[in-house]
């Protein structure tokens, strides 16, 4: 009785672990089943990397991002994969950098800043310079900028036949005296910048940037009937005076005044991040939220300027008076030419300010550039007289003047800029901006002008002496330059 007792137990415990296992293998099958059925619901996705936050927000199939785009990664930091390797454990989420997604966001913090997801690691691109950069941005704008005018003594003027042509009070004068170009400045510029690393800690940019010549004409054609005159001070007479190019019954003569200016800049910078962070505030136009991202780049690296003035004045003079021995006249051709350039070099430093909401995204860019600036002024001038010779000097520049004239200043040029972009997709956005220069110790080509005039030195010079002018001494200048800009960014 009692070892068929013990027979049924052992029976029935040996039908249990039969059961045991049986239903162990049930519910393995089961889990591999509703792991199939789980991987069916997931888009199939493509590892992509990011310089932003990521959202902790699974993404369903159906509900797929506007770009297509879904990064496959691990919340506990696991490599990212290609397809559905490692799941269920990875998990696909949200990329906030296109600013869509909840609030309940993982992200840049100061705490991990500059760090990769992932468990990518932090170290520098191998090949960098044999492979292209991986990730990088590139932009183009059209510059519609202002600048400061260039300051010009009076260089044309009408007067009266009593005076002979001497500006009274300058209100006879036709050109000069005042501040010309300051006129829109049309041009553009081009940037870019690639990574240096995975995490977007450290990259190179650079910049170039480019305005148009403008540029200023007058011209003015003596008939003979009326006054036309190029007014100086004569050193000689201790009173201001006037050369004709056109006067009743004696001259006839045409003149001519072009002035320009163009600027150009260059640079390019070490960018380093020196803090970031993410948040989640309401919009501006309505109390939903939406998820923000924000850094600041420290920059560090070098900058280029050129400002180069021209100042260019020729006449072309008839004399008509009667003389019985030369019934052609005598023809006189006179020409002024100034030339001004100013050349920045120095080191670079500042900071840009990235803040990105929903499509919007924020820079502000504050630098301090420190350096030289190489001032270069050219003089030249001829006269060719009657008898067909062409001699040294026109009137403000003679053998007093004429040269080439150079020296170093040092300078700052602080840099101020904003500018505002909307994505227009994923990788382009359109931007629209503000930028301001500001540049101390160029020399304007107007500035180095000279008006006094020794009227002994004008060829045919007589050789009677007299101090030397007109003469030449450095003049400086503060330049400054500002507008906007239209343009497009493309980030990949």
């Amino acid at each position: 009785m009692n070892r068929n007792k013990l027979n049924w137990i052992c029976g029935l415990f040996l039908v249990l672990a039969v059961a045991s296992t049986a239903s162990a293998q049930n519910r393995r099958s089961a889990v591999r089943q509703d792991e199939r059925v789980a991987r069916a619901q997931w888009q199939p996705v493509r590892s992509v990397q990011h310089s932003e936050s990521i959202m902790a927000e699974p993404i369903p199939r159906g509900n797929a991002l506007p770009e297509g785009e879904v990064v496959l990664e691990s919340i506990q930091g696991e490599p990212i994969y290609e397809g559905y390797e490692g799941y269920p454990g990875d998990e696909v989420y949200h990329d906030s950098f296109s600013g869509h997604g909840a609030c309940d966001a993982m992200g840049c913090s100061d705490q991990n800043c500059g760090q990769c997801r992932g468990g990518v690691s932090c170290g520098w691109r191998p090949c960098m310079t044999f492979c292209l950069p991986q990730d990088g941005w590139i932009s183009l704008e059209y510059l519609l900028w202002w600048q400061d005018g260039m300051d010009l003594p009076p260089l044309v003027s009408s007067g009266s036949i009593a005076n002979g042509g001497v500006p009274s009070r300058g209100a006879d004068i036709l050109f000069g005296g005042g501040e010309y170009l300051t006129e829109n400045l049309n041009g553009g510029r081009l940037r870019a910048g690639i990574w240096l690393d995975a995490c977007h800690t450290w990259a190179l940019e650079g910049e170039y940037f480019s305005t148009g010549t403008l540029s200023t004409e007058f011209s003015r054609t003596g008939s003979g009937n009326d006054l036309i005159a190029r007014p100086f001070y004569n050193t000689e007479l201790g009173q201001d005076d006037a050369e004709l190019v056109s006067y009743p019954g004696a001259l006839t003569g045409r003149v001519d005044v072009q002035a320009s200016t163009q600027l150009k800049g260059m640079g390019f910078a070490f960018r380093r991040l020196l803090a970031c962070g993410d948040g989640c505030g309401d919009t501006f136009f309505c109390n939903l939220p939406q998820q923000y991202t924000h850094r600041l780049d420290g920059l560090i690296g070098y900058r280029w300027l050129e400002l180069d003035d021209t100042l260019t004045i020729t006449e072309s003079l008839l004399d008509v008076t009667p003389d019985p021995s030369n019934t052609r006249g005598d023809t006189f051709n006179i020409v002024d030419s100034f030339r001004a350039r100013s050349q920045f070099n120095g080191l670079d430093f500042g900071a840009n300010y990235h803040r990105e909401r929903g499509c919007w995204s924020l820079d502000l860019l504050a630098k301090l550039a420190l350096g030289t600036t190489r001032q270069t002024v050219t003089i030249n001038g001829s006269t060719i007289s009657p008898d067909g010779v062409q001699r040294t000097g026109g009137l403000l520049t003679q053998t007093s003047n004429i040269g080439t004239y150079k020296r170093d200043r040092f300078s700052v040029a602080p840099e101020l800029g904003a500018k505002l972009g909307y994505k227009l997709s994923k990788n382009l956005s359109a931007t629209v901006g503000y930028s301001f220069i500001y540049w101390s110790n160029v020399a304007r080509v107007g500035d180095q002008v000279d008006t006094d005039v020794n009227t002994n030195l004008l060829p045919p010079a007589n050789g009677q002496g007299g101090v030397q002018r007109p003469g030449f001494a450095f003049v400086d200048s503060d330049y400054w330059v500002q507008g906007i800009s239209f343009g497009g960014e493309y980030r990949w």
